[in-house]
């Protein structure tokens, strides 16, 4: 019993440890290199495309006509069904509601799921996203209470309940194995779809790698691969260091038209990580979306002043997102990282 609590305990050094090194890429799956790259299919994996949602989750009306827990769901993760009524539209949706008070918690946090997302976009056209469409929405007191009668408001002093949308992904499950470097070699579709996620979790540094944060669709003649929980990563000191993780890269190599776009990432598309969304209270309480200003405080996450909220990375993981850039660029250029 004794062993078995020092090795627990050293495990959990080791993870701390760890998540202070610099960014490390390492092709740890070896394997063939795929011989072409080719466009695959679009997939049926979305209600609406990601530009839709987009604007949709921003600042439309909504309101929730359903809300209940998901079959597998944790941290809070239930189903909605969504109403915009301008639009006569609606849409199944991924919600985790923010705890009242703990608007940044260790996994349960909205700003690194919308960073995430936001990062895609760096290198992936709206098709591929691996990552589907996020937004953060305030629900007014009145209507959450439908759903959850004793619902407190997420930020003292106004009358809202603040969480996380997400679209519901429809045609896909959670793989048996989500990296088969044989197949990687043979299939090109598999090869270009995985190796597009595993750039992206590199990235964020995504460390929670535990059955269900990634899921694959079901046609398996064009198998794309999805990260649906984003929550651990950026650098957090708690992760999940008993499974595999993909915050090193993988796949036997990574597309030559991805490592071009990141070659054109510049310092204002970085920089833009710092607020990705505010809201300000209204005359009712209500955290209505606006147009996003400067990091109030850009040390902090998450910045809470005056009925005004901003979320977005701290100064230290947008320096950290920039150097595993970096990091991933010159390993291609030192030949130690494959392209196809």
């Amino acid at each position: 019993m004794i062993v078995r609590i020092v090795a627990t305990i050293a495990s959990m050094l080791l993870a701390v440890t760890v998540g202070c090194r610099g960014p490390v890429v390492s092709t740890e799956a070896h394997g063939a290199v795929p011989k072409v790259e080719r466009m695959p299919p679009p997939g049926n994996n979305w209600e609406v495309t990601p530009q839709q949602a987009e604007r949709l989750f921003a600042s439309a009306p909504m309101k929730f006509d359903d809300l209940k827990a998901t079959e597998h769901g944790v941290a809070g993760a239930m189903k909605g069904e969504v109403e915009f009524p301008k639009q006569h539209l609606d849409l199944d949706v991924k919600w985790k509601a923010l705890p009242p008070g703990h608007p940044d918690g260790w996994n349960n946090n909205p700003r690194k799921e919308l960073a995430t997302y936001e990062i895609q976009k760096w290198f992936l056209a709206p098709q591929d996203y691996v990552v589907p469409t996020t937004g953060v929405r305030c629900v007014p007191l009145s209507e959450y209470r439908r759903f959850e009668p004793d619902a407190k408001p997420t930020f003292e002093g106004t009358r809202c309940v603040m969480g996380m949308l997400s679209l519901w992904l429809e045609h896909v499950k959670t793989p048996e194995t989500l990296l088969d470097p044989d197949r990687f070699a043979h299939d090109p579709n598999y090869a270009y779809h995985l190796s597009n996620l595993n750039v992206l979790t590199y990235l964020v540094q995504h460390r929670d790698g535990r059955s269900g944060n990634f899921l694959v669709s079901e046609d398996e003649s064009n198998r794309r691969a999805f990260a649906v929980d984003n929550g651990i990563s950026f650098g957090g000191l708690v992760y999940n260091f008993l499974t595999t993780n993909y915050d090193v890269i993988r796949v036997p190599a990574i597309r030559r038209a991805v490592v071009e776009k990141l070659r054109r990432v510049g310092p204002e598309q970085v920089s833009a990580l710092g607020t990705l969304v505010e809201f300000r209270a209204d005359a009712n309480g209500i955290l209505q979306p606006v147009p996003v200003t400067p990091p109030i405080d850009p040390t902090q996450g998450v910045r809470v002043t005056g009925g005004r909220v901003q979320m977005g990375l701290t100064t230290d993981e947008i320096d950290a997102v920039a150097k595993r850039l970096a990091e991933l660029l010159r390993q291609v250029d030192d030949g130690k990282l494959a392209v196809f």
